[in-house]
């Protein structure tokens, strides 16, 4: 089974926001997925370094979702979701590097099957992931989420490699660009509006019965299985399997 990012326990306490705050369809995809396939985040080690994967066609199967995904013992609320089938829901969270590494192979997903709603939800199961989905929330609704969620990516991944989480200046200085100040980063962090997409987010994220992040799951039911897709075709596996559970 793939390892994830797991979720630590949950706390009653908040983190100090101003101390523990925080590529494109033209890379080869297959050079990062290939850590998708055998790594995932773990609390306990840390991350691996990703692993070069050279970019194959998949072979046809008869049916290219056997064995490949499970299905959610109570699905995701359609509706609420989404407004249109098929769909795609991920969860992450932007300290995850396995959340980091995938992303280039979902944006190609979205950017090839403009049909195909993409949902993204920042898991906020405890309070260190919190801080990272109220940022992702506060960037929604500024308005400035489609432009700096790379660079936000981003700056996770360089910090990581120090050791840190980035500061929430270090954050800020992503938007200046954008005019957004730090004061009007954290009252919207604090909002009332990011307030209730949290309590959202927690309430997915167990109803799906997560523990840990990448996940994907099509059409609020289908649960992808990253270990059981092809190690040597997994970028056309991936895309594959996703349309192909899209039609269930």
């Amino acid at each position: 089974m793939l390892p994830v990012c797991n979720s630590p326990a949950r706390h009653t306490h908040k983190d100090n926001l101003t101390n523990g705050i925080i590529m494109k369809k033209g890379l080869l995809i297959a050079v990062l997925t290939l850590l998708i396939f055998l790594t995932g985040c773990d609390n306990s080690t840390q991350p691996p370094s990703p692993t070069d994967q050279l970019n194959k066609t998949a072979q046809p199967v008869s049916d290219p979702t056997e064995g490949k995904y499970t299905t959610l013992k109570s699905p995701l609320p359609s509706a609420e979701l989404a407004s249109q089938k098929p769909y795609l829901v991920e969860f992450f969270w932007f300290g995850c590097p396995h959340c980091y590494s995938l992303e280039p192979l979902t944006k190609a997903f979205k950017e090839d099957n403009p049909d195909f709603q993409f949902i993204m939800i920042p898991a906020a199961p405890n309070s260190r992931w919190e801080i990272e989905a109220r940022l992702f929330y506060a960037m929604e609704a500024l308005g400035i989420k489609d432009a700096l969620l790379d660079r936000v990516f981003k700056l996770y991944a360089d910090k990581r490699n120090e050791k840190r989480y980035p500061t929430l200046d270090e954050v800020v200085s992503l938007m200046d660009q954008q005019g957004i100040t730090k004061e009007v980063l954290e009252t919207s962090m604090n909002s009332d509006e990011v307030s209730i997409q949290i309590e959202r987010s927690k309430k997915l994220f167990d109803q799906a019965e997560l523990t840990g992040v990448p996940s994907l799951i099509i059409n609020g039911k289908y649960q992808l299985e990253f270990s059981k897709l092809s190690s040597e075709n997994f970028a056309a596996d991936f895309m594959q399997t996703i349309l192909s559970l899209g039609k269930k």
